[in-house]
């Protein structure tokens, strides 16, 4: 636990206060407090600490009569010193392996799945940030003949990740033109980064003009990796927020702003320095004005390569442990279907070889 100045007792007490209140979202009166988490306590010492506490800065009182609830300061103070990953339920966890049994095809496939599944189990908006593909390095791009005019491509790169993707061409796929072709596109296209194969064209006219046709699909694939940014963040669950009982006119604006922002909502996900599991944001000073917001973000990485980021928004009462359990359970999952995939493809191979 980290060095902090309240006594015990209030800690235990500002404990009462933001459970109850991320349970049920209305005021906590020190009589509720008393009668379900401090019966040895006098109710007189109950309502002192609670006005200390709120002289503190970690609660306020609505109004005069009203009951407490926690400020963005409670909310900090409770997730660095009470918070944890917790297991799923087992109907969360059948529910994200479901989802993840099928194959996929291509890492951005994967990506919106696993936004649509993050937001799901969660019942917040979920976000998944890639990081800026341009730098992906290309290892090496296989050619494995299906037929005459068809043949599978498939493209490693540094991060592990693969695309795989069945071309047609018009010009016969005979003896030894896909080995030569291979050989050949390698050599244009390895060791490059994906941000680089815009002027990759003119390498290609440097060689054969036979295996044009061929070289175009290839580099098509390839280019497809350099979208814009907007393109890279998923989102998924975006009217939930508004659902909540604390949500306002003025903060559903501020929401949708951002939110429409895929810049700025990538940023709020990924600049977060170091090596820490996750990184949460409270209050609208660190949320980019959303006010009574939070964010639960965790890295994603694939064969120890960081990939991106993927975040929940939720309301500062949120579930902090599900939440971080959902991203670390979804996190692990991605990672053991690419490791899958890439499996799949080495025997796709081999069988076509």
């Amino acid at each position: 636990m980290k060095e902090n100045k309240l006594s015990e007792r209030k800690q235990k007490i500002l404990r009462a206060v933001v459970d109850e209140y991320i349970k049920k979202a209305v005021p906590v009166s020190s009589g509720e407090i008393k009668a379900k988490y401090f019966e040895n306590i006098s109710s007189a010492t109950i309502r002192s600490e609670l006005s200390t506490l709120e002289d503190m800065g970690y609660l306020v009182q609505p109004h005069t009569s009203a009951g407490r609830v926690p400020s963005p300061l409670a909310y900090k103070f409770y997730v660095e010193n009470f918070v944890d990953k917790r297991p799923l339920r087992k109907q969360d966890i059948e529910k994200i392996d479901a989802t993840f049994s099928s194959k996929f095809g291509e890492i951005e496939q994967i990506v919106k799945t696993a936004a649509k599944i993050i937001s799901d189990v969660t019942n917040y908006t979920s976000v998944i940030v890639i990081k800026n593909i341009n730098n992906v390095v290309i290892k090496e791009i296989k050619l494995i003949g299906l037929d005459e005019h068809t043949a599978l491509v498939i493209i490693i790169t540094d991060g592990g990740i693969i695309r795989d993707k069945v071309i047609t061409v018009e010009n016969m796929l005979e003896g030894n033109f896909l080995t030569d072709a291979t050989l050949l596109i390698n050599k244009i296209f390895c060791g490059k980064k994906v941000g680089e194969l815009k002027n990759a064209d003119k390498a290609v006219q440097k060689e054969l003009s036979e295996f044009r046709e061929l070289f175009d699909s290839v580099l098509t694939l390839l280019m497809s990796y350099c979208e814009c940014d907007e393109s890279k963040v998923f989102m998924e669950g975006e009217s939930k927020m508004l659902d909540y009982p604390e949500a306002s006119l003025e903060s559903a604006k501020n929401f949708l702003s951002i939110i429409d922002n895929k810049k700025e909502l990538s940023d709020l996900l990924e600049d977060e320095a170091g090596d820490i599991e996750f990184s949460i944001k409270i209050g609208k000073e660190e949320t980019k004005g959303m006010d009574k917001c939070a964010i639960v973000s965790a890295k994603y990485t694939v064969n120890g390569k960081e990939i991106g980021h993927a975040g929940v928004i939720g309301p500062e009462r949120m579930d902090y442990s599900k939440v971080m359990s959902v991203l670390s359970y979804v996190g692990q999952a991605i990672n053991t279907i690419m490791d899958k995939d890439k499996n799949i493809e080495h025997r796709n191979e081999e069988q076509h070889d």
